[in-house]
């Protein structure tokens, strides 16, 4: 057997190789990573005894330089291109394709038989992705198609990727390879030496790690080894350590063990390029944390539509990222308020400062929790998610933060109420209304903008392939026509479920009219158990007395107001009952 471990850069890989009926001589481990995360991988899978590893693109690059075993690379192929370039067919967007010459030429030939309107721009390092996709941006590219780097790097200036997947006749092409080239390395790589922990007495909680990520220094006492194990081992850490290595500036991130909610801060120490630290500024159990979360780097959500009001939609994200105003969207459950405020903080301070995204649903004593986090970093975004939900008390205290916020900062505040109807019925304090609502915008429910529908269902299509290796690519409009029908209560997390439940079930690339027909009906079946559930509801609101009435007045409509039934089903007598009914 060939023991094979497969490293795939992108979880969408990994899905369809376990989908795959791979050859009877291979043993296969799959493990997602990508680039330095891989190498990291690569040198413990040769440590224990794997006689080859099989990955793509700049990740199994890397990987053959760290190694001493075989290294197969899986090709992209003219069915990997056809796929993606069928995923994007239908889109009005300036569409680019950035890639090295294997996959730049090959994509320029198919494009040119397919008549599609996409430009090919070659590179010769990935060194060059960021500068070319600046140069896009520039030009107006809002699309870009490409490898795991080139989509990362896309997201990060705010394009779209459109990561080129790996089909099954390119990973069985691989495992071919691999079995031609199984004798043609053997183990040779040094095990790295253990770290080893130096403790100290400093005034503040510090970690001093090396470019390996090992602990050089630590002052954290004894009662604390397991959370600091837990902490160095964490893949997001790891990740930061290696970006503070790089760049050479802070940053911070909120991390969550399995006892502890963990504020820290990693930066480079001055004067010793070999070593970094990591300052714990606030160590909290997790049953005494308020739901308050920390993102170091906000990715970059596109605003996804063509219609009239996704155009006023991006261009009222731009004009209030130029805005030093406190801003207020409301609208309706899932009708996208979050992923315009990441996008207006995005557009702000891109990935150069954090987001607090505070839960105001379940906040309780969480107000001091905020005071210490915003005094801790010196600009970002403070979100108060579902600000309506605050009690009286609540409001209060929030009224003197947001006073005292500095001007560095940028507050959003989502509900979805109306804070106008709430504020005349005394139920939201004047003032804070006033503080964070001047500026203010309300999302339409999808049932307003269905012409966005094809638009997000291309999105989701295009994720569900990218991370589950989904190979649904598409919907025939006449189905797209079908669905527009439906109401949409649940807006854009219902279509995002319901499109995902479709493309599991469509037996082909396309889902088609037999699928919607589907989900109406049970669509419909639904709806008419909800209407006879509501017709048996009986509120359980009010005191004793108002609830005894509802059920007696309810128990004499279904007997067609006949009390000597009523009563007897009641179990009290004709007399009692019209006492009852008349309230006496």
């Amino acid at each position: 057997m060939i023991k094979t471990m497969l490293i795939a850069p992108y979880s969408g890989m990994a899905e369809s190789v376990k989908q795959l009926k791979l050859p009877e001589d291979f043993q296969v481990d799959i493990e997602i990573a990508n680039l330095e995360d891989a190498i990291q991988l690569a040198k413990s899978v040769e440590d224990q005894g794997y006689d080859l590893i099989i990955s793509r693109g700049g990740t199994a690059a890397m990987i053959q330089e760290k190694v001493s075993i075989p290294v197969i690379h899986i090709d992209i192929s003219g069915y990997d291109m056809l796929r993606v370039f069928t995923l994007i067919q239908d889109t009005h967007h300036r569409v680019a394709l950035v890639g090295f010459e294997n996959i730049s030429r090959g994509a320029k030939t198919l494009s040119s038989i397919l008549e599609y309107e996409i430009e090919m721009f070659t590179i010769s390092h990935r060194d060059q992705v960021r500068s070319q996709l600046e140069e896009l941006k520039r030009l107006g590219y809002t699309i870009v198609i490409g490898d795991v780097v080139t989509v990362e790097e896309a997201q990060k200036l705010g394009i779209r990727g459109i990561l080129i997947t790996s089909g099954k006749e390119a990973i069985l092409d691989a495992f071919d390879e691999g079995r031609r080239q199984y004798q043609l390395l053997k183990r040779a790589h040094a095990r790295v030496s253990r770290y080893h922990q130096i403790l100290q007495s400093i005034p503040s909680n510090i970690i001093l790690v090396n470019k390996e990520s090992k602990i050089e220094f630590s002052n954290l006492s004894s009662e604390y080894d397991e959370l600091v194990n837990e902490i160095i081992e964490s893949k997001e850490i790891n990740q930061l350590v290696v970006k503070v290595f790089k760049e050479k500036r802070s940053y911070w991130k909120t991390i969550e063990t399995k006892k502890f909610n963990i504020d820290m801060q990693i930066f480079p120490i001055k004067q010793d390029n070999s070593l970094i630290g990591i300052y714990i500024q606030a160590l909290n159990k997790l049953e005494d944390i308020s739901s308050i979360k920390m993102t170091s780097k906000v990715v970059h959500v596109p605003i996804i539509g063509d219609s009239p009001y996704a155009e006023t939609l991006r261009e009222t994200v731009h004009q209030f990222a130029q805005a030093n105003e406190n801003i207020l969207i409301t609208g309706e459950q899932s009708t996208g308020k979050m992923t315009i405020a990441k996008a207006i903080h995005f557009a702000t301070f891109g990935q150069d400062a954090p987001m607090l995204v505070v839960d105001c649903s379940s906040i309780k004593e969480g107000i001091q929790n905020l005071v210490e986090k915003v005094q801790m970093i010196q600009h970002g975004t403070i979100v108060f998610k579902e600000i309506d939900r605050l009690s009286i008390k609540e409001q209060e205290l929030l009224v003197n933060l947001v006073q005292n916020t500095p001007s560095s900062f940028q507050i959003i505040s989502l509900s979805e109420q109306d804070l106008d109807s709430m504020l005349e019925a005394e139920l939201f304090n004047s003032d804070l209304y006033h503080l964070i609502s001047e500026l203010s915008f309300y999302t339409k429910p999808l049932r307003e903008r269905k012409e966005d529908i094809a638009a997000f269902i291309s999105y989701f299509l295009s994720e569900f392939h990218t991370h589950s290796g989904n190979e649904t690519l598409g919907i025939r409009k006449s189905s797209i026509d079908m669905l527009k029908e439906f109401e949409w209560h649940g807006n854009l997390g219902e279509l995002q479920r319901r499109v995902k439940e479709l493309s599991i079930k469509a037996t082909g690339y396309y889902i088609n009219e037999d699928h919607i027909i589907e989900l109406s009906e049970r669509k419909d079946k639904q709806k008419k158990n909800d209407l006879m559930d509501r017709d048996n509801y009986i509120s359980i609101k009010g005191t004793l007395e108002e609830i005894e009435q509802a059920i007696i007045h309810k128990v004499y409509e279904d007997e067609n107001r006949n009390q000597t039934k009523t009563a007897k089903r009641l179990g009290i007598n004709r007399t009692t009952l019209w006492r009852k009914l008349n309230n006496t």
